[in-house]
């Protein structure tokens, strides 16, 4: 494998985690008493509780977007210089 293929996978990476992390936020801001009721339905959770789990959840995400895929596609772009 060459580099160029992982920096080609790992730049398609980011950009889908990245539409998944957007699409989550938008469905928590502009749908939040639909997402509420669908994970509600499921299991018996308060607002707090749901608020928490899922900003808690987007944000680790996040994290693991810049660590497992931006971090090393930024490292081959300086190898392959």
């Amino acid at each position: 494998m060459t580099i160029q293929l992982w920096q080609s996978f790992l730049g398609w990476s980011v950009v889908i985690n990245s539409t998944v992390v957007i699409f989550w936020v938008l469905m928590i801001k502009y749908a939040y008493n639909y997402t509420y009721q669908m994970h509600h339905y499921w299991i018996p959770i308060s607002k707090e509780s749901f608020n928490a789990i899922h900003y808690g959840g987007i944000g680790l995400y996040k994290l693991a977007i810049f660590v497992f895929n931006l971090v090393p596609y930024f490292a081959l772009l300086l190898i392959n210089q």
